[in-house]
């Protein structure tokens, strides 16, 4: 995941490295580690999450550059599908559109 995103980083003219994005997830996992995400929030509570804003964005800048990112593209898709399966089970749950 971390590779992926550094190669669209990259592409956007800014310098990182999958091992700096790790060691930044890392620590950002230990001080977090007592919290429950906003999209983990969203999930239980049966919302939207922002995966269309993080994700969908890195999702389009690596279309415009011609990457490929297959790890992030799955993630992508399964958060996709459980915002589906609430529509589905009929939640009342507000379209995004």
């Amino acid at each position: 995941i971390c590779a992926e995103v550094a190669a669209v980083i990259e592409r956007e003219g800014y310098h990182t490295s999958a091992d700096d994005l790790r060691y930044y997830v890392e620590q950002v996992i230990d001080s977090t580690a007592e919290n429950i995400s906003s999209m983990l929030q969203d999930v239980r509570a049966m919302r939207h999450t922002e995966i269309d804003y993080i994700t969908g964005y890195l999702l389009k800048r690596a279309r415009v550059h011609g990457l490929a990112v297959p790890e992030n593209s799955r993630l992508f898709e399964m958060v996709k599908r459980k915002e589906s399966e609430y529509e589905r089970s009929g939640t009342g749950m507000p379209r995004p559109w």
